[in-house]
């Protein structure tokens, strides 16, 4: 008597027994998905979730649409929930108005999963072989990078980043967030054919996904980046101000005194780093506070960095959201990646923006070319809050960066899930990168994370107060920060390229032998 596997019987209870709706399996499924990420730190489940999703996608390319997008609902709306806090709670919407708007952002995420099932039921491959495996992994990376792009992109929730406590995480200096996603998810293909597979193919997909697992432990012990240069001790003000706190202007001058004595306790040390716009009024409102941090940062032998708005030009009333710098510090910088609708407005919904009652946004993007900021004559990576997303930000300053400063404010996520999943992609640029790092975060979750991503300093979340820690200015490069992530995305396309042209050959030798059955059949004989 045969034994069924797991997902086989898994899908005796749901199909047969029809104990569980379809699009609500694919929803289940899609629901597992972010439980890998933090704050759960759950990374196999995202391998079991993906095994789950491709063992059932064998349907018409209609029907496997429909099941990528109910694994969309469920992935995004559990991982991006957040948005609701966001748009409700900051963006002064209510409840009806902010759940609609989080809902139709969902659906819009939920689109690239289902793209990725529908083109891959379109390309018609044998199911349940290495090639189908292959080519469903290098889809989902391209719908990944496609999210990551499209339009302004939401890099968010990219299936690497999800893998950091997982030992897959010591190849993310070679091939990248995108190069982690594609074997996670190629390993979850692997553990669903093994289930399917006799008794020697199972052997071989067992064999592979052992690889897969234990291979990057090779490079467990690998240093991609030295230090030459003693430690440079660090200070992060952590002051927790609600966001309705921070804009009250009864009690702007308070939070101005409260940084300034906060600053008195940290003077002495190298670098004293402040979160995203620590201060919220331009630097001319300020301009007295600003010149008395900047004499006592240079008698203290400090270098002093904060987050504030400053005017694209002098009486200009377009900002930049930029990170200043006081004391034994050079340069500014202005933050490129602006998140949509809350920095500001895409042009093809301002009308929409009005209608609603949307607050405007003015804030202008920075240039891609800044020169970088050095603090105590060491040139530093600088990153504001959502560009922790996007690797081409950071790897567009290195090698010359010796260490990574990266500034916030979650305030607008409230408690949810965000936070935690900035915290997470903040250690995975650090490995990927090799570079130390330092983060403050107005309300919480403030570290100091070394350069193979271990958190060494951190303040709790929803808690004010002073971290004191030490990092190392490294030197060197990792591959990825050589050639980023193009041979990954080429290595998926071709995988995709090679699959359409075996489909259309297959196309032709179908029609070749139908036309010559037709022939065999229906002998041409003249008049």
């Amino acid at each position: 008597m045969e034994v069924s596997t797991p997902i086989e019987q898994f899908e005796s209870f749901a199909v047969k027994k029809r104990a569980i709706p379809v699009f609500l399996r694919f929803f289940f499924f899609g629901l597992m998905l972010p439980l890998s990420f933090a704050p759960f730190h759950l990374p196999a489940l995202a391998i079991l979730s993906l095994a789950l999703f491709y063992h059932q996608l064998n349907g018409t390319p209609k029907s496997a649409f429909l099941h990528g997008l109910f694994y969309g609902f469920g992935f995004f709306g559990l991982g991006v929930s957040w948005i609701f806090v966001s748009i409700h709670e900051y963006g002064h919407l209510n409840e009806l108005l902010s759940a609609f708007i989080t809902f139709l952002f969902i659906i819009y995420l939920s689109l690239f999963p289902a793209l990725t099932a529908f083109l891959f039921s379109r390309l018609r491959i044998q199911p349940f072989t290495l090639l189908s495996a292959l080519a469903f992994s290098a889809l989902w990376i391209l719908g990944e990078y496609l999210r990551a792009t499209f339009l302004t992109g939401f890099p968010w929730l990219l299936l690497g980043f999800g893998q950091f406590d997982a030992p897959i995480k010591f190849l993310l200096p070679v091939i990248g967030v995108y190069g982690i996603g594609f074997l996670t998810c190629f390993a979850a293909t692997l553990l669903s054919l093994g289930f399917k597979a006799q008794s020697v193919a199972r052997l071989r997909h067992v064999v592979l996904f052992l690889l897969i697992v234990l291979t990057p432990f090779v490079f467990k012990h690998r240093q991609w980046s030295e230090s030459h240069a003693a430690p440079v001790s660090v200070g992060v003000i952590q002051a927790n101000l609600s966001m309705r706190d921070k804009w009250d202007e009864a009690l702007f001058w308070q939070l101005l005194q409260g940084y300034q004595e906060e600053t008195e306790k940290l003077l002495g040390t190298e670098l004293i780093l402040m979160p995203e716009s620590a201060i919220p009024l331009p630097p001319s409102y300020v301009s007295d506070f600003l010149y008395q941090m900047q004499q006592r940062a240079k008698r203290a032998g400090s270098a002093i960095l904060l987050g504030i708005p400053q005017p694209v030009s002098p009486g200009d009333e377009r900002y930049f959201n930029s990170l200043m710098t006081l004391g034994k510090a050079k340069g500014s910088y202005q933050k490129q990646h602006l998140v949509p609708f809350g920095e500001y407005m895409p042009r093809f919904f301002i009308a929409l923006s009005d209608w609603l009652g949307i607050p405007d946004a003015n804030l202008q993007a920075g240039k891609s070319d800044q020169t970088l900021i050095r603090v105590q004559k060491h040139a530093i990576a600088s990153l504001i809050c959502y560009e922790l997303a996007y690797g081409d930000l950071l790897r567009r300053q290195l090698p010359a960066a010796e260490w990574i400063v990266s500034i916030s404010d979650d305030g607008w996520f409230g408690h949810s899930l965000a936070m935690y999943q900035q915290q997470q992609m903040a250690q995975v640029r650090s490995l990927q990168v090799a570079r130390y790092q330092v983060v403050a975060n107005n309300d919480g979750l403030s570290s100091v994370i070394n350069h193979q991503g271990d958190i060494v300093a951190s303040l709790p979340a929803f808690t004010s107060g002073l971290l004191r820690a030490s990092l190392y200015p490294m030197t060197g490069s990792t591959p990825w920060t050589y050639w980023g992530d193009t041979p990954v995305l080429l290595f998926c396309a071709l995988i995709y390229l090679f699959c359409l042209v075996q489909k259309q050959l297959k196309n032709k030798d179908s029609a070749e032998a139908i036309a010559g059955e037709v022939k065999r059949r229906y002998p041409y004989q003249p008049v």
